[in-house]
């Protein structure tokens, strides 16, 4: 064998080793798989005007359940459900705001409570692709009415309460809200220390770079976002900007994330209804767990 041939082998014989050790990252289902996951997110949000600090702290997750029902070509038809809510808000200058939790005994006059009591009375069907992206959402008019029709409360509350509750749970603003714990996949075979980019839009939008960082027991991918916020309510609208980080544990076979966490700090201004002229600064820092459960 000549010296150009045995370095034509030598290099083919890398080149397969490479793929070998390639891995594919993205999402492979089968019918009847499931997952149960727990989050937990902590949010800090602190105002400050006139030398005087307003800090809101927001408590919020649940147990959530993912079910395969059926599998396409391209895509996944996946009923998800809540199976517990909880939400707590506090603020150094009101005190308590809300305290919700459905996995206590909520009282039949607790309205905020029996709202969100709703969200375990009904599943969705998530339409989605391999990469995790969630291209379609189906049942969230069931859900809403769920989580408002049973309330005794006049036709015309009734109704402002629905339209709330459609911004917050609504199909789009449900999809870009789970797209951010879903999609995270380049549908491809990849090496470690590949890299890939994708975006989350909404009121939270955020463009991710992220990383295959490790294959052990699970794939480990992280990702580095810059992150831009504009939520406006009643009478606040918040506009800010920073950055994220993501790491995530995932199974090697399903594609499932069997751990997560994501970390963000975004700086910006509020602006109050009745204060067009006056910004007020404004940090919002979060943190949100994800876990399996058994």
């Amino acid at each position: 064998m000549t010296f150009s041939k045995l370095s034509v082998l030598l290099a083919f014989v890398g080149f397969t080793s490479v793929l070998n050790a390639q891995s594919y990252l993205g999402f492979n289902l089968k019918v009847g798989d499931s997952l149960r996951i727990s989050q937990d997110s902590k949010q800090e949000i602190v105002q400050k005007m006139n030398e005087q600090e307003h800090k809101i702290i927001n408590n919020l997750g649940g147990d959530y359940l993912f079910y395969v029902k059926k599998k396409t070509d391209s895509s996944y038809i996946i009923d998800f459900k809540y199976e517990s809510f909880y939400m707590k808000t506090t603020s150094n200058l009101a005190g308590p705001i809300y305290n919700v939790d459905t996995k206590k005994e909520i009282s039949a006059d607790d309205i905020e409570g029996q709202i969100f009591k709703g969200l375990t009375r009904s599943s969705l069907e998530i339409n989605m692709l391999k990469s995790g992206k969630i291209v379609n959402l189906k049942g969230t008019d069931s859900l809403i009415e769920h989580m408002i029709g049973h309330l005794d409360i006049d036709s015309f509350t009734k109704e402002v309460v629905k339209e709330s509750m459609r911004k917050e749970f609504g199909g789009q603003s449900l999809i870009e809200s789970l797209n951010q714990f879903t999609y995270m996949y380049p549908n491809k075979k990849l090496n470690i220390g590949d890299t890939w980019k994708n975006k989350y839009t909404g009121e939270l939008t955020s463009n991710n770079n992220w990383t295959f960082k490790a294959s052990n027991s699970f794939n480990e991918i992280t990702a580095k976002s810059s992150i831009a916020l504009k939520n406006t309510e009643d009478n606040i609208t918040m506009i800010l900007q920073g950055t994220q980080d993501t790491t995530v544990l995932a199974d090697k076979q399903s594609g499932w994330p069997k751990e997560a966490t994501i970390t963000s700090v975004a700086k910006g201004i509020s602006i109050m209804k009745d204060m067009e002229n006056v910004d007020i600064p404004t940090t919002i820092t979060s943190t949100t767990i994800y876990k399996p459960l058994q």
